[in-house]
């Protein structure tokens, strides 16, 4: 009887090399874990297994999660388009800049989070506030208007990708929300909701598209105005 001989162990020489880790590396792969599944599944512990490493050596690199999340929404950031302020165009700038940013955040499912509890100082956030604050400037906004419109523009561009995660994470398309809220208005009595009865077609009009840029467009105004005032 033929013995078989057992196979030999596979020398490590024998394995593909791991990449060297580093920050960049280690940021790459955050990155897609979240393009791929969200931002829950970006873990210490996960990303030490797609690199088969231990999530000590993360820590010589990154300090903690919060410390990866707030590169990893500096690495979104830097995907807005930024344009130098022309007071002939600034609105048209500002609605093509805050485009690009919700744009960027709702290709990063849950990334808009990050924003929320903590104020962006990367260098790439950084970038995108400056160019903000130019453009408003160049609108004519008063600097501590445009200041403060730097924090509530991108306030109302981080609940609007949130919005859309939370809808797709629920699996809810924006059809279906619209029905939902026509058959709602539908049944509501004139006598004791007059207005909503009586403006329904009004309240679920537009697409989002459209009404995130409505209220763009009426917070400038607000700013113009203010402006004028003084």
């Amino acid at each position: 009887m033929l013995e078989v001989e057992s196979p030999r162990p596979r020398s490590t020489r024998d394995r593909p090399a791991k990449s060297p880790l580093s920050e960049g590396v280690i940021l790459d792969t955050a990155m897609r874990i979240l393009r791929e599944e969200g931002l829950d599944a970006v873990t210490m512990r996960r990303l030490a297994s797609e690199l088969d490493t231990g999530p000590a050596s993360l820590y010589v690199y990154i300090r903690n999660r919060d410390d990866l999340l707030n590169a990893m929404f500096d690495r979104v950031g830097g995907m807005v388009e930024l344009e130098e302020p022309d007071p002939q165009r600034w609105r048209d700038q500002l609605h093509r800049l805050v485009d690009s940013l919700l744009t960027a955040l709702a290709q990063h499912r849950g990334i808009a989070q990050v924003a929320v509890a903590n104020v962006p100082t990367g260098e790439n956030a950084l970038r995108v506030a400056d160019t903000l604050m130019g453009v408003l400037l160049a609108g004519g906004v008063t600097p501590r208007d445009a200041a403060w419109a730097c924090d509530i523009l991108p306030l109302f561009v981080t609940a609007a990708a949130m919005e859309t995660d939370t809808y797709q994470e629920r699996g809810d398309a924006p059809d279906h929300i619209v029905d939902h809220l026509q058959g709602v208005f539908s049944t509501l009595s004139p006598d004791r909701y007059p207005n909503l009865a009586r403006h329904a077609q009004d309240l679920v009009s537009g697409d989002g598209e459209e009404r995130f840029h409505f209220g763009i467009d009426t917070f400038l105004d607000g700013l113009v105005a203010r402006a004028g005032r003084s």
